[in-house]
């Protein structure tokens, strides 16, 4: 297997658990090795950190897959499906849509597998991972015997990998939409087109968080996607609740979710940037007594992190200025690269640019289907953060 030999003192962070190993970390490596090669990696006195899958086109350089020498192969992939099958059983007993596989999270970086009932969803996210996904197709087929799997290959993700955007690849039937259960729901999700695979996943226990939040008020959800926070808030007893998202296709599977699940219920969505809409709603003089704010990521890289921060302010103190007094903001971050500290500071900017004051009543993060590893930041990415407007 070719070596990948570390600079000195460059192993710490690996020895500590971290599973990747960055470009200007590494002393030597083999010519010639194409995207995806398995490699040795070896700190600088020859000794082995652990094996890895190698990327001379990606800053992240190798990722690792076990802390001792041996095949990544069938078998190690298997053994990793089984104990993100078995911490799913226990953490979800009786649900069937989840995430399966979260990536660094389940020791199977670039992997991404999400359940949704009959069928598989997977994002091929790294050239390691790209290289082999026919036959972890076939594995995945033979461990879940789903009706049909869809592997995606349109993430942006690809693109720091050196990876282009490629078409899907399918084992069995998907239909158009998925009759997807969920929480005590039914959804239509479209696992071709819509976002990620299909459905954001990683807010689970976080809108039944929210939706404690929501009996007897008016509710608007900006960002709204399929519709899941509405409909959650709309029937644990909401008075009313207004979604609002940029996307058409998303907003016809929210309003066709609101009718099988909440069907009588006072719940409406609207196709609008949510950036016109909370300036139309500030010179209407509507007033609201919870926000629900989940946008997009806004901060993708370290880079960005300055001009994130600014719109994060700028969206979240528009939607306090629509909060009433008393009202409940609950929002959210989705980049690890502004965890939960930054983003209490940035929701103390907000509250000072739309003048008023923030009562902290919550602090959450991803669900419990997306594992984080705790020598490895990155893999905590989501935070959301219920607050109160005091005046």
């Amino acid at each position: 297997m070719p070596v990948v030999r570390l600079a000195k003192n460059q192993e710490r962070r690996l020895r500590s658990g971290h599973p990747w190993v960055f470009s200007n970390e590494i002393e030597s490596v083999e010519d010639g090795l194409e995207a995806g090669t398995e490699v040795v990696v070896e700190d600088h006195r020859g000794l082995p950190v652990g094996v890895g899958l190698y990327n001379p086109h990606s800053l992240i350089a190798v990722r690792l897959y076990a802390r001792h020498v041996r095949a990544i192969d069938a078998d190690l992939v298997r053994d990793r499906i089984e104990l993100a099958l078995s911490l799913r059983r226990r953490i979800l007993p009786v649900e069937v849509t989840y995430r399966l596989v979260h990536g660094e999270g389940d020791y199977l970086p670039g992997l991404v597998v999400d359940c949704y009932g009959d069928y598989v969803c997977v994002q091929s996210l790294s050239a390691g991972i790209e290289r082999r996904i026919e036959w972890i197709l076939d594995l995945l087929q033979d461990m879940l015997t789903p009706r049909g799997i869809l592997c995606r290959r349109d993430s942006q993700a690809r693109t720091l990998e050196g990876l282009p955007p490629l078409e899907p690849l399918e084992r069995g039937e998907i239909p158009e939409l998925a009759e997807v259960p969920y929480e005590g729901i039914v959804l239509q999700s479209d696992l071709r087109r819509g976002q990620k695979t299909g459905e954001f996943l990683d807010q689970r226990e976080n809108r039944k968080r929210v939706a404690r939040e929501s009996p007897g008020r008016q509710i608007l959800d900006l960002y709204c996607y399929t519709g899941i926070f509405s409909i959650q808030c709309c029937m644990a007893g909401a008075a009313a609740v207004l979604g609002i998202d940029s996307s058409a296709p998303a907003v016809e599977r929210a309003r066709s979710n609101a009718k099988r699940n909440a069907p009588g219920r006072a719940v409406e969505f609207r196709v609008e940037e949510v950036e016109r809409a909370l300036d139309g709603f500030e010179r209407e003089g509507a007033r609201f007594d919870m926000i629900v704010l989940d946008p997009p990521a806004l901060v993708r890289s370290r880079k960005a992190l300055a001009e994130g921060a600014r719109k994060y302010v700028a969206i979240n103190a528009g939607a306090l200025r629509l909060l009433k007094p008393g009202g409940t903001l609950a929002t959210a971050t989705c980049s690890h690269h502004v965890d939960a500290v930054a983003f209490i500071e940035i929701l103390r900017a907000a509250a000072k640019t739309a003048r008023t004051e923030l009562r902290l009543v919550d602090v959450l993060g991803q669900s419990r289907d997306h594992p984080v590893l705790l020598a490895a930041r990155e893999t905590s990415y989501l935070t959301m953060v219920i607050a109160e407007r005091i005046r």
